[in-house]
């Protein structure tokens, strides 16, 4: 790569990241965990007996559970689900709906206008779809595919619900994902400026519909996982066969990212026989729509009866061709539609990928006297270029040749042709030279346009173009069959390209128009220019766009934009490729410590499933339904929310922590060296190491880490030995009262900045790693920690029904045994460590703690 090209990319990516941390929220964000409930609800409201089973798993941290609404004990209109978020109201202007499947059922139009989805707040109903307000993004047939129905709201809301309206839908096969809400102008805006940029990697979902009056049973679409899957030369087939009506489309959706106004975005495709060019009928019938969060934005035909079709190469030597439509509006999903019509074979279409790039994506690849990268002019003399001719009408004619080569490119040089005939006296041609030969491997031809508009490919069959090296032929390139043309982009304009790669060097490239042996009227064809593009490593990539000299530019696993040879990091997980969560200049998915907490995030998968969004478990199934505080570890600065921050309980001195965290806020400082891995190179073995100088403490040796343990030293909960006992309501040893703007993972009740990620003079763990010259920790002098080391402890709580409940304190006083009704089940005296007899039932019992300069409860939970 060259170090032009280097900083090129760099300055790109830079800008991306920069643009994507000034937005902090994904989209399409789950609703789930602490505080969150969901419940099945028919016409009547909340209705616990109608419904078998638990609900949970919508609301839970693995968004691969799902909640199947054919459980219902009746099937009747009206049935549905509630997932209400108790912590908090979400604001108007919001984004909510459900992710669902149908199984391998198809979710039609028909079944979409069965299903309402309303919104709640305190039980209040605020408003409800209609058949013209559910939006979805498709998904039909096949194997399972996930849907997204949603609708952007008018009014706040707390709870969302989604109900069959009528007893047709086929609700016994609709499983339910999770809901979500998110704000759509929170959601990152791609403006990296990457020309052919592949819509693919991690967040992107591929998706495929069909027309609600679609009859066509033997209509599929093959292999359309590939056309995500990060590589630009596989690709998926949507096969028509004969005599089949209806229509197909097949999309992608960008979860992570919202593409800009003013772009062109569409597909690559080919037909299914690459040796031939795709049919003018065919161009009718597809056509390239841009969506919204479900609603449509942009939709064109590429070939609508006014001629407005482009042509240009994509890939040299193939039959690719990319088809583009110019957006309007801002977009996340693109969809190819193609639509099979009475008396039309459409066949098999073969489709790449999905892309978008700007408008002005193109090489500066025109051969022109002056003002371009080749410079060139017209060759004179009759075998090269012909004349006016005579009246246009006898003979060919060619006027305006200066303006093929000038630097102004809306001017055209124009060719006639008359009638049909055999002779060569008959066509019209014009040559232009280069001044330096150019390779083989080049792309080189014309920018035409029919004077009329363009009825069909057709027009390609009386079209020559032909290279030299001086006066000896080098390749030849005549009609549909051999001259070369993909790149098809509505525009408005009739323009389209032909030319061909040139198999040999060559130094002039020249272009005849003849009119045929068939009847027809005078033809008439403007020449706009010639041009050249070079392509050295003969990968299918001109040089000014090549990004890998000798690589293969066709891979992008992560879906950047930057092929995978031409950058480091190509990780594609469920880990956000567009957000950098800690700003350290790193997107999520190639940082391996994403909120800078000192904990890798390969540690912070809990359960060592590869997957990063699924750990998420605060709290206690015992004490509350479901677990987690809706972030997950690797982005949450206190993963077990017991009050001391991830970084605190990683095991890093204090010495250390001291310098890399200044004021205590739990986060790395800015100023600290992270590398290119995301990981604090004061922390590493060797910078970009990924080997971390100081392992992950676990106090006690148990099976879980500190920054997971709510009981790090095996016995007092690390909540309490901070002296935040009175946050615990659940006498579980964690916060429950789940309240985070700022979505850092820290609850508001011990957040002492709610607006940026971290809470700033946080307190240390009592059991934080000494200093490497042994002398005490801040815990000696902190007067916070020393006075709830002197403070009362209960232990364990848990505890299991016979084994002995332990009071520890400094103080002599009395305790007292409750029910959780208020019963008082037993009462004593202590002094120092005093044990209770257990032999309690399961439940949840109160314990009250009187001395002389406190009087305390505390909930215990017996197992």
């Amino acid at each position: 790569m060259t170090k032009k090209l280097f900083e090129r990319i760099a300055v790109v990516v830079m800008a991306f990241v920069l643009s994507a941390t000034a937005f902090s929220q994904q989209g399409y964000e789950p609703i789930r965990g602490l505080g969150v409930e969901a419940k099945p609800v028919n016409n009547s409201g909340i209705c616990l007996a109608c419904y078998n089973g638990s609900m949970n798993a919508v609301v839970d941290a693995d968004l691969n559970n799902n909640v199947n609404l054919g459980n219902f004990i009746s099937v009747v209109s009206g049935n549905g689900i509630s997932v209400k978020n108790n912590n908090s109201v979400y604001p108007a202007g919001y984004i909510t709906g459900f992710n669902v499947d149908l199984g391998t059922s198809f979710i039609t139009l028909d079944l979409l206008s069965s299903i309402r989805i309303s919104t709640y707040k305190n039980g209040v109903l605020q408003e409800s779809t209609t058949s013209g307000t559910l939006l979805s993004v498709p998904a039909f047939g096949g194997s399972k595919n996930r849907v997204f129905l949603h609708f952007k709201t008018t009014k706040e809301f707390n709870e969302v619900r989604l109900y069959q309206t009528n007893v047709l839908s086929l609700f016994s096969a609709l499983n339910v994902y999770y809901a979500f809400a998110f704000d759509p102008a929170k959601v990152p805006v791609d403006n990296n400026g990457i020309c052919d940029d592949i819509i693919a990697g991690s967040g992107v979902d591929g998706n495929i519909s069909a027309s609600s009056s679609f009859i066509a049973p033997l209509s599929y679409v093959q292999n359309r996982e590939r056309i995500g899957d990060g590589d630009k030369n596989s690709y998926g087939s949507i096969v028509l066969p004969a005599g089949i009506l209806g229509s197909y489309s097949v999309g992608v959706l960008d979860k992570n990212q919202v593409y800009p106004a003013g772009n062109r975005a569409g597909f690559v495709i080919s037909p299914d026989d690459e040796g031939k060019l795709i049919s003018a009928e065919f161009l009718k019938n597809i056509t390239i729509e841009t969506y919204l969060y479900g609603q449509l934005q942009d939709s064109k035909t590429l070939l609508d009866g006014g001629g407005l079709i482009n042509i240009k190469v994509l890939g040299f030597g193939s039959g690719k061709q990319k088809v583009t439509v110019t957006t309007t509006k801002p977009f996340n999903e693109v969809r190819l539609k193609v639509t099979q019509t009475a008396g039309i074979n459409l066949g098999s279409l073969k489709v790449y990928y999905a892309f978008e790039e700007p408008v002005a994506c193109d090489c500066d690849d025109k051969v022109q006297t002056s003002g371009s990268a080749i410079a060139g002019n017209i060759v004179t003399g009759n075998n090269w270029t012909s004349g006016p001719g005579f009246l246009g009408i006898i003979v060919a004619k060619l006027t305006n040749l200066g303006a093929i080569v000038d630097n102004d490119p809306s001017n055209y040089a124009t060719a006639t042709v008359p009638a049909a005939s055999l002779f060569s006296i008959f066509s019209a041609y014009a040559t232009v030279g280069v001044n330096t030969t150019l390779p083989a491997n080049t792309y080189a031809g014309f920018t035409l346009e029919k004077a009329a508009n363009l009825i069909g490919i057709s027009v390609l069959d009386n079209i020559t173009v032909t290279f030299y090296k001086d006066n000896t032929v080098t390749d030849t390139f005549t009609g549909a069959g051999s001259l070369f043309s993909g790149n098809l982009f509505t525009l408005n304009s009739n323009k389209f390209y032909v030319g061909g790669k040139s198999t040999k060097p060559f130094n002039r490239m020249k272009i005849t128009f003849n009119s045929g042996s068939a009847l027809r009227i005078p033809q008439s064809y403007n020449i706009y220019n010639a041009f050249a593009s070079k392509d050295d490593d003969n990968d299918g990539v001109p040089n000014c766009f090549d990004q890998c000299p000798n690589g293969d530019d066709s891979i992008d696993n992560n879906g950047n934009g930057i092929p995978d040879c031409a950058e480091g990091c190509t990780a594609v997980t469920d880990k956000s490729p567009v957000l950098d969560t800690d700003g350290d200049g790193i997107v999520d998915a190639c940082d391996l410590d994403s909120d800078n907490d000192g904990i890798p995030d390969s540690v912070e998968d809990a359960n060592a499933n590869g997957k990063y969004e699924d750990d998420d478990a605060e709290g206690d199934l015992l004490l509350t339904p479901v677990l987690g505080d809706s972030v997950p570890n690797y982005r949450d600065l206190d993963s077990d929310n017991d009050g001391i921050l991830d970084l605190f309980e990683a095991g890093i001195p204090v010495s250390v922590i001291n310098q890399i965290d200044a004021d205590h806020n739990g986060v790395v400082d800015a100023n600290v060296a992270v590398g290119q891995n995301g990981i604090a190179d004061v922390l590493e073995t060797y910078p970009d190491s990924g080997v971390m100088k100081y392992p992950v403490q676990n106090t006690d040796g148990d099976d879980k880490l500190d920054f997971l343990d709510l009981t790090s030293n095996g016995s007092d909960y690390d909540l309490y030995a901070i002296g935040k006992s009175d946050l615990d309501d659940l006498g579980g040893g964690f916060i429950s009262r789940i309240s985070d703007q700022d979505k850092d993972g820290i609850q508001a009740v011990v957040d002492t900045d709610l607006v940026e990620r971290g809470a700033p003079d946080s307190p240390l763990s009592p059991y934080a790693v000494q200093a490497k010259n042994a002398q005490k920790t801040s815990k000696a002098s902190d007067t916070g920690i020393r006075t709830a080391a002197d403070d009362i402890k209960i232990y364990p709580n848990p505890v299991r029904s016979g084994e002995s409940l332990t009071i520890r304190s400094q103080q002599e006083g009395i305790y007292s045994l409750f029910s959780a009704q208020g019963q008082l089940i037993k009462t004593g005296q202590f002094k120092g460590n005093v044990e209770i007899t257990n032999t309690l039932p399961a439940g949840i019992y109160i314990i009250k703690i009187e001395t002389q300069s406190a009087v305390k409860s505390y909930k215990v939970l017996v197992k």
